[in-house]
């Protein structure tokens, strides 16, 4: 019998081959003075293999050489300033069967000035944090760096990714009105062609905070009132409050981390509102709303005219305060025999067939549930 053996080869995942930040930041040479600077690689076959240096069709200054390993050494003879650019490659042939070779090739500029001369400063960038750290999709925004260091400064992103419809210009400012929402956090870099110094932000960028409008619902003293306020955009958690110098009606509270209106109010009235909403970012929004508070529901008491045996009668009962629609009704007594009452209106109406007194409990009822009660004496003569 045959046997056959395979064999299963596993090759790594690799990413692309590239220099590492700290590659770009190339210290400035001094005439007669050792220099020392060490590239690395990432990505591609490495770290597993060794990663292999070349100038391309350049030269470093004098003085100056580049190892494969990509150390630049030496004593800089020559002071002026020197672009050459260095490819980046696998190993090649590799040692490993498992690696494809690759390369990137970048620029490089290494200045070198006059012996016995000061170095020049370092940059620094003045900026730890951006102002504002937020902003808002479809609005303008604008930040501009600045950095310490002397010499003419060009700004660029060194790495990540700023929101779309934002750029740095190369005067380093941050600027543009962003058209989509997210976190955004990236590397900004100045180089005054000596040194060069970076330091990464992050811009959060959200829609636009917004209150619903709501629709109130109407109050009326002495019973519970509810009003959900709503927000969207920004970033949560929301943090809600009286604002514009208006005040509560009196019973009523707000509460700041849900939006709720409620209690129940102690006095009548209509009141003007404006509240306001305020997100983790700073961002805030307000809405005018304007609450009417009916007086407590009450029968108005008074004495009724009487009515006379044989002769039509009418007599209409009022209430005061209370939200509409109210309904009436009578709870206790009863009516003299041809007198009728119409629930809708309060109204006692007919024609009495003789002589006598009733005593009736009436109710009204309003929309909000509110009850109130009296009593009235109908008396008919003969």
């Amino acid at each position: 019998m045959l046997v056959s053996l395979v064999a299963l080869v596993v090759v790594p995942a690799a990413l692309a081959i590239r220099f590492t930040d700290d590659s770009y930041n190339m210290p400035t040479g001094v005439v007669g003075q050792s220099y020392s600077k060490q590239f690395n690689g990432a990505g591609g076959c490495g770290p597993a293999l060794p990663y292999q240096y070349s100038l391309i069709n350049s030269a470093l200054p004098p003085g100056l050489s580049m190892s494969s390993s990509g150390l630049i050494s030496g004593v800089p003879s020559q002071a002026g300033s020197w672009s050459f650019w260095v490819d980046l490659s696998d190993q090649n042939p590799p040692s490993a069967t498992w690696c494809r070779p690759a390369e990137a090739q970048r620029q490089f500029t290494i200045q070198v000035i006059p012996g016995g001369a000061p170095a020049p400063p370092p940059l620094s960038i003045a900026q730890s944090s951006l102002s504002p750290t937020a902003t808002i999709v479809g609005k303008p925004y604008s930040f501009q760096f600045s950095a310490q260091g002397g010499g003419t400064q060009t700004w660029s992103i060194q790495s990540g990714a700023l929101p779309a419809g934002i750029q740095l210009s190369s005067s380093g400012l941050l600027s543009g009105t962003p058209t989509a929402a997210g976190d955004f956090t990236f590397k900004v870099q100045v180089s005054n062609g000596m040194t060069a110094a970076a330091r990464a932000y992050t811009l959060a960028v959200v829609p636009e905070l917004q209150i619903a409008t709501p629709t109130a619902p109407a109050g009326e003293v002495a019973r519970p009132f509810r009003l959900q306020f709503a927000a969207n955009g920004g970033k949560p958690q929301y943090t809600w409050s009286v604002a514009g110098g208006t005040t509560l009606p009196a019973g009523l509270i707000l509460d700041p981390a849900t939006g709720v209106l409620s209690g129940t109010p102690a006095a009548a009235g209509s009141f003007p509102l404006k509240l306001s909403v305020t997100d983790t970012l700073g961002f805030t929004a307000a809405v005018d709303v304007k609450l009417d508070v009916a007086a407590k529901l009450a029968i108005v008491k008074k004495k009724l005219a009487a009515a006379k045996a044989g002769r039509a009668f009418t007599v209409r009962l009022t209430a005061t305060g209370g939200v509409v629609p109210q309904a009436w009704s009578i709870v206790r007594g009863k009516l003299p025999v041809g007198i009728h009452f119409a629930k809708r209106t309060g109204t006692f109406v007919g024609t009495a067939q003789r002589a006598g007194r009733s005593t009736i409990v009436v109710q009204v009822t309003d929309r909000l549930g509110a009850v109130s009660r009296a009593t009235f004496v109908l008396k008919v003569r003969g």
